[in-house]
């Protein structure tokens, strides 16, 4: 096809060239603009081993956080200690409290047993009473010596009595008081008729103690009662026709603060006149 200047076909090629060329260009271009895009995906992504980026965490939509009300809190004083409840703290340089010895802890059974013996020939009473001793009859009827400084061994009287010398066994001292020696005397003290007595106490406690009682009978019949709290032992010594003597060996225990008490008490008189219980001495060890 010719225009009307005879050029018509030549123009009409070339806007047909000219517009394949704007396509291919386009083309072109959007190719190259792929490449790029893939380029970059690539390497934004880093190879296959990229770390994949954290989601995103939701932003909270609840409602706004208010603090709690302030509400009066009601505080009670706590209860003060009993003293047996606070702990009791060492002081430096202080002994701790001593423990309670187990004597005194322990519960103690009361016991008490009487044996009778004769009376040696001679009774050394400052040998034998460690603790005290006691004799009657030096002097008179009311003569007691015993051991200077003690007083354990007490003399609680009884009926009345009178005062002998012709005691078979004798009795010897030193430290005494208010004589403070006597060398084999024999004296004692009597109490005549069924009925009389004489009485003496001493001490008591946890440990087994020996408290040793010379007494005798003449054309009589007498009864040792020894008695702690909670138990009770006796002897008897009888003579219907003369004078017979024993040494009453009294072993006992008591709680600790208790007493022994010996009574010796005539059972029976054989004499119309003076059948008599006599005491001549006591040690206590």
């Amino acid at each position: 096809m010719q225009g009307e200047d005879g050029t018509g076909p030549v123009a009409i090629t070339g806007r047909h060239r000219a517009g394949h060329r704007w396509w291919r260009l386009a083309a072109a271009a959007a190719v190259a603009v792929t490449a790029v895009v893939t380029i970059m995906q690539i390497a934004g992504a880093g190879g296959p081993e990229a770390a994949v980026p954290e989601a995103e965490l939701p932003l909270w939509t609840g409602a706004p956080w208010t603090p709690p009300p302030n509400r009066p809190v009601s505080i009670a004083p706590l209860p003060s200690p009993s003293p047996s409840e606070i702990a009791s703290v060492p002081v430096a340089d202080q002994d701790p409290p001593a423990s309670p010895s187990r004597s005194s802890a322990a519960p103690v059974t009361p016991t008490v047993s009487v044996t009778a013996a004769p009376v040696p020939a001679v009774v050394d009473l400052s040998a034998e009473g460690r603790q005290d001793w006691a004799h009657w009859g030096l002097a008179d009827a009311t003569s007691l010596n015993r051991r200077r400084g003690a007083g354990a061994i007490e003399d609680l009287g009884g009926t009345p009595r009178g005062r002998y010398d012709n005691n078979p066994q004798r009795f010897t001292w030193t430290g005494g008081s208010p004589a403070g020696t006597a060398t084999g005397t024999p004296t004692g003290v009597y109490s005549c008729g069924q009925g009389a007595t004489m009485s003496l106490r001493a001490p008591a406690g946890p440990s087994v103690r020996t408290l040793r009682v010379y007494a005798g009978v003449w054309m009589a019949a007498g009864r040792l009662t020894v008695s702690v709290p909670g138990a009770t032992a006796t002897r008897t010594l009888e003579n219907r026709d003369g004078i017979s003597t024993n040494r009453f060996e009294i072993r006992y225990r008591a709680p600790a603060g208790a007493e022994v008490t010996v009574t010796w008490t005539a059972t029976a008189s054989y004499h119309p006149s003076c059948g008599n219980i006599d005491l001549q001495a006591a040690t206590l060890s």
